[in-house]
């Protein structure tokens, strides 16, 4: 957390026998559980609105070949571990290191989005509730905050979403 909103939260009133970091970590989950939420639909809004088909093709690979999408996704975060720290190690690779890693993140939030777009259309099937992507994309973006919200198992979950996120744009781009 930032040295700003710990200053703000150790100055909050907090009731006698009240544990100040149960606060913090109720705070800290909320916050995040809301940036996932927006985000969520920010990116996912992105991708149906501007690449459709590419969206599509991308969602289509994750139903169909989920495993070989994890594993590519995981070859490529190694890959690209192994690369930022061979680029760091030599000074000059730094230039390089740095869009890298903000090009990965952008991959990867992008790839998380898709997956979670995946997720609430088979929600809202095993519901019976038939909606348009944007349905798909609103019921998603709730399964990943709910998900967000949970310490240990959210980190988790969305290693392995981001993985197969990843690996099925790239298993899609490879074999387009």
């Amino acid at each position: 957390m930032d040295p700003f909103t710990l200053t703000v939260l150790q100055q909050a009133p907090i009731t006698p026998g009240a544990d100040p970091s149960a606060f913090t970590r109720f705070f800290g989950s909320t916050i995040s559980a809301a940036g996932t939420f927006v985000g969520t639909l920010i990116i996912g809004a992105l991708l149906i609105a501007l690449a459709p088909d590419f969206t599509e093709k991308v969602i289509d690979t994750i139903e169909d070949e989920p495993i070989p999408s994890f594993l590519w996704g995981l070859g490529i975060f190694v890959a690209f571990i192994v690369a930022i720290i061979l680029l760091v190690i030599t000074l000059i690779g730094i230039i390089v290191a740095v869009p890298l890693v903000i090009l990965m993140i952008f991959v990867s939030l992008f790839g998380g989005a898709l997956v979670f777009i995946y997720v609430g259309e088979r929600l809202l099937e095993a519901a019976n509730v038939e909606t348009s992507r944007w349905g798909h994309l609103v019921a998603g973006a709730f399964v990943a905050t709910v998900l967000a919200a949970i310490p240990v198992i959210g980190g988790v979950t969305n290693f392995v979403v981001n993985t197969v996120g990843v690996g099925a744009i790239v298993y899609h781009w490879r074999n387009s």
